[in-house]
């Protein structure tokens, strides 16, 4: 289960609805000169969230409270740290529920000091001294009052909860002017109020068939004419149709005339328009969409001419006159909540229009989206003996030795020839769909098919994956289909109460935010169209299902116990991604019964195999539970190669961390000592057949707390790649890459057609453990002596076989402490201090000392170098020693003399 990092939505607008107002201002027009500006909080208005509704004159409440300007973006600026309770943002209590904040000059209260810099719109959240309770907009946004620009200025207010109706109805619309003149006010050309010489005109008007009504008000003053307008949209029912061929498609369509056709499935609903940016986001009865109902759904649907093939095209759609959200089918999604935060993280990314509202999540349409990338041809890595390195791409790259969460796609596409060097065959991407907010695991998904902006551009994510595959590494996606945030469109468009895509009550005991009802045809319809889109568009191969407990249909014996319906619906998703590779990697987070999971395995699924607890205790030097043997599949009474084991992941503390503040003695607070068990982990590990995952930066050790009091703490981590300068975390770090090439190169050895063979293992540290995988002549033998002194242990390796005195080399050991000796031609004596660990092989088996000499040229591409960490290094300051040497897409490990 996920806990999220999630920044708070900003600026949801507030009507102006005289009476009815969260905020309302003296003077009632606002302009930056304004003086003895007093703000009064209304905490009962409907309009609002009710959040400080009733509390009591003696109860302290504060505004937190900033600006936006022109040079703001759409953002806050000068407001205080939050939960500041310093007097200037103190309220004076008035009456029930009506409180004062006083401004006075708005200038001197926010501390402006640039001249070309000016208010737009005071920004608000209230709440009480701890922020326990706050006082919002009613979709739970921050509040915004207006500022005019200075001289001669209008405001058009109305008092309706909303300008889109739904019925007959007659709302009063009030002007205010900056000084006394003639006003008048019309509703499509004909008057219905005017005054004079007045600064303020108020007149209402009923709205009785459906149609667009143009409010206008204007204001004549010493040969000065000014006007505002406001349109009220009444909304005609849909009308019955046929989608082009007969059978809906969601999302937007191009059809083979260049038409587009878009269609939003949304059973139980009368209407839907389609709003779009081409029509200057108006609501007109020309995109109005037809309806049809198809195998007992009902789809809206509407086709659109004149799109052409490379531009963006925001959009959202209209249901019900009342309901503004995006499309569920989208490719990319403008986040009115989350886009003004967001600094230049790609070049050409589309705005969102916040100079004509900032209340409705859009999608962007783009005529050659699925068609714009040609990726090379990759064969997917046997699956049997993947070695999956789980990334999250916020936290990997960065600034070094931060935690700002700024890493992105094209930083980690820099660093994949790392990841080649390591021996990986396979990344594993933390979510990166559409999220709610901008710094996030991506366990919050709001929009299954738009990849979120925070990281960078469809184009760029679609290299970072090409890339991958010219290193030879498979990308695997983690999803979440178990809920979602509550932006998607399915969400936002019913009460929970009755809502025919989500569960008001999860079912299982693992609800997290919003509980899809995955009976429900369409959800499984959506599911299907995610994956294959990924598979295609994208061309990743293959998922990690996050949270696959609470994937079933039905738990009539609770969460815990077997079930089939949990089965059925993994079974049904592989064979949704088989249609389109049929050699996907499917990967379940499902830490289930024995009997569930080999079922599963038993179709070509893997599941997670969570061996952190044992893991930390070895690392921490605590022998109740370190049986590090869990890590084969069999043993845990799985199917052989079935499961992907792994000592840590995001889920998990870090054994770093554990080793500090947990670890006996000997263990805690020493490096050296540290970083030696943590590479006895990683050969237990990387020796036992099957695949395998390492958690980012586990490779160094890393030891950053990962838990907060409430689980998992998910607030940016420091970025770390300085700690491969530290020689006992470098030693891990080639412990990593000796095992991890070891596999790669090796393949038959880590095959069911290999031996494998351990002696020692168990809960104690006490007993030298040895481990022997041998596939034919070729043979690997790795002895650990998991005491936590430093004394020595002698051990006659009695498991090799095929091991002799002329025939064999050392894969990997902890420092060069090994101390390697034959009792007779073919037997091997070692002795080991305590932490140690020493890998050996025929000298047939392929390794990490297999170097070449740098004495090749290919005058048809540029000579790159990079060192072990992955950090380009220039060919003119080039040291002698190991190198990552790559030429147009040919790496290898390279010697510099």
């Amino acid at each position: 289960m996920k806990k999220f990092f999630v920044i708070a939505f900003a600026a949801m607008l507030c009507a102006f609805a005289a009476g009815a107002q969260i905020v309302t201002t003296s003077p009632e027009l606002l302009q930056e000169s304004s003086e003895n500006v007093v703000l009064t909080f209304h905490a009962d208005s409907p309009m609002g969230n009710n959040g400080l509704k009733g509390v009591t004159a003696s109860t302290a409440v504060y505004a937190h409270v900033g600006a936006i300007t022109n040079k703001s973006n759409g953002a806050w600026k000068f407001a205080p740290e939050w939960l500041d309770n310093s007097a200037k943002y103190k309220l004076t209590y008035v009456s029930a529920n009506t409180w004062n904040l006083t401004i006075g000059d708005m200038r001197t209260y926010f501390g402006m000091t640039d001249a070309a810099e000016h208010v737009e719109k005071i920004a608000l959240v209230f709440r009480d001294a701890t922020g326990s309770k706050e006082g919002k907009t009613a979709a739970g946004g921050d509040i915004l009052v207006n500022v005019a620009p200075e001289g001669y200025q209008m405001q058009l207010k109305h008092n309706a909860s909303s300008l889109i109706i739904k019925s007959t109805t007659t709302i009063t619309f009030t002007a205010v002017v900056s000084e006394a003149s003639n006003i008048t006010m019309t509703v499509n050309g004909t008057q219905f109020g005017s005054v004079s010489n007045s600064d303020r005109l108020v007149a209402s008007h009923k709205f009785s068939a459906y149609g667009n009504y143009d409010i206008v008000a204007t204001s004549t003053a010493g040969g000065k004419t000014i006007s505002q307008k406001l349109t009220v949209v009444y909304p005609a029912p849909s009308e019955a149709g046929t989608y082009p061929g007969g059978v809906p498609k969601m999302g937007a369509v191009r059809n083979s005339d260049g038409t587009v056709t878009f269609c939003l499935a949304a059973p139980q609903k009368t209407s839907a328009v389609l709003v779009p940016s081409w029509d200057n986001y108006e609501i007109l009865g020309k995109n109005s969409m037809k309806y049809q109902d198809y195998q007992g759904q009902r789809y809206f649907f509407v086709t659109v001419s004149g799109l052409d093939n490379t531009s963006y095209y925001p959009y959202y759609y209209l249901v019900d006159g009342t309901y503004k959200v995006g499309d569920p089918y989208a490719r990319l999604v403008l986040d009115p909540y989350s886009d003004k935060w967001l600094e230049n993280t790609w070049p050409g990314m589309p705005e969102y229009p916040y100079d004509k509202f900032d209340d409705v999540m859009l999608a962007v349409y783009k005529g050659n989206f699925d068609t714009d990338f040609n990726f090379d041809s990759f064969t997917i890595p046997d699956k049997e003996n993947l070695i999956i390195y789980e990334m999250l791409i916020r936290d990997w790259n960065g600034t070094e030795g931060k935690a700002n969460g700024e890493g992105t796609i094209n930083m980690a596409r820099s660093r994949i020839g790392y990841l080649k060097n390591m021996g990986v065959n396979a990344v594993e991407v933390m979510p990166v769909m559409e999220f709610n907010g901008n710094n996030s695991w991506g366990y919050n998904t709001n929009f299954y098919m738009a990849l979120d902006k925070a990281y960078g551009s469809p184009q760029q994510f679609k290299s970072f994956v090409n890339e991958c595959h010219q290193q030879g590494i498979a990308v695997i996606l983690d999803i979440v289909l178990n809920h979602s945030d509550g932006l998607h469109p399915w969400y936002q468009m019913y009460p929970i109460s009755s809502n025919p895509f989500y569960n008001q009550t999860a079912p299982h005991d693992y609800g997290v935010l919003n509980d899809w009802k995955q009976e429900n045809p369409l959800v499984q319809q959506q599911w299907k169209d995610v994956l294959q889109f990924w598979l295609k568009v994208y061309n990743v191969d293959g998922f990690r299902f996050d949270l696959v407990k609470g994937l079933g249909t039905s738990y009539p014996s609770g969460t815990e116990a077997k079930n089939d319906s949990r089965i059925a619906v993994m079974k049904r998703l592989h064979a949704n991604m088989m249609e389109v590779k049929a050699d996907a990697i499917h990967i379940n987070e499902n830490l289930a019964g024995n009997t569930e999971e080999n079922e599963m395995a038993a179709d070509g699924q893997l599941n997670w195999n969570n061996q952190s607890n044992n893991s930390i205790s070895f690392a921490n030097g605590n022998a109740s539970s370190a049986d590090l043997s869990y890590y084969d599949s069999e043993k845990c009474s799985r199917t052989a190669f079935s499961t992907v084991s792994y000592a840590e992941s995001h889920d998990e503390q870090r054994m770093g961390y554990a080793q500090n503040t947990s670890g006996v003695s000997a263990v805690k607070g020493k490096k050296e000592v540290s970083m030696k068990r943590l590479g006895q982990v990683a050969v237990q590990l990387l020796m036992t057949p099957g695949p395998k995952m390492i958690w980012q930066f586990g490779e160094f050790g890393a030891d950053e707390n990962t838990k907060n009091s409430s689980g998992n703490n998910t607030d940016p981590k420091k970025v770390i790649w300085s700690y491969a300068e530290d020689a006992d975390r470098a030693a891990l770090a080639s412990t990593y890459n000796a095992m991890c090439n070891l596999r790669t190169d090796n393949p038959e050895l880590f095959t069911s057609g290999a031996t494998f063979e351990t002696t020692g293992f168990g809960n104690n540290l006490t007993t030298m453990r040895q481990m022997r995988v041998a596939y034919g002549n070729k043979e690997v033998v790795a002895v650990i002596n998991p005491l936590t002194s430093t004394a020595s242990r002698n051990i006659p390796v009695s498991l090799a076989k095929t091991i002799s005195k002329t025939n064999y080399q050392v894969i990997n050991a902890s420092k060069g402490q090994e101390n390697i000796s034959f009792l007779s031609s073919s037997t091997l004596a070692v002795s080991l201090p305590g932490n140690s660990y020493v890998v050996f092989a025929t000298s047939n088996v392929a390794g990490v000392d297999d170097i070449v000499a740098d004495d090749t040229a290919d005058v048809d591409a540029p000579v790159e170098y990079f060192n072990l960490q992955g950090v380009p290094v220039s060919s003119d300051n080039l040291a002698p020693g190991l190198y990552i040497k790559r030429q147009g897409r040919n790496t290898e490990k390279v010697l510099i003399h």
